[in-house]
């Protein structure tokens, strides 16, 4: 662009203000790329349903819900499924590590609760970071899709509870 009537100095100025906004603008619409390029954290440990084939594909099973939820240091999938010829329910539930800090050591017990119905996993020992504990349980309630389910994990130094939705 050329300027007339001003100095050389302030059309100098003009250009590197022009250069300015436009570096300004490349650096803005990189950033909003990167941004829209983040990927979301896996809190699941790549555990889904379509990985579930012995009972998705089995035809003696009925499938009957995925729900999923997750804090910032665990994450849980539970699977409700059952026989064909039953009304027993079985679940299976996928506890996965997530935290920052190194898990601790020693009993981590899981408890969870469908709507009013509560039940324990049991104790489990940790011994890696970071573990998927994959658990199997009987229930005798099926949730819904208005079902509130909640598991709560305790290690020796925290408790936390997990509110988890159907997927």
């Amino acid at each position: 662009m050329e300027f007339t009537g001003i100095s050389d100095k302030t059309a100098d100025l003009f250009q590197e203000g022009e250069m300015l906004v436009k570096w300004t603008a490349i650096m803005l619409i990189l950033l909003i790329v990167l941004t829209g390029c983040s990927k979301e954290k896996d809190y699941y440990g790549g555990i889904t349903k379509d990985k579930m084939t012995d009972i998705t594909n089995d035809p003696k099973l009925e499938y009957l819900h995925e729900f999923k939820g997750h804090t910032d240091n665990w994450g849980a999938v539970m699977y409700f499924y059952k026989s064909k010829d039953s009304e027993k329910v079985s679940t299976r539930g996928y506890f996965i590590y997530n935290g920052k800090d190194e898990l601790p050591t020693g009993a981590v017990t899981i408890q969870y609760q469908i709507d009013e119905e509560t039940g324990s996993f049991g104790t489990i020992t940790a011994k890696r970071n970071p573990p998927i504990y994959a658990i199997l349980f009987d229930s005798s309630t099926s949730p819904t899709s208005n079902s509130k389910v909640k598991v709560v994990v305790q290690t020796k130094d925290k408790s936390e509870t997990i509110e988890l939705k159907m997927d």
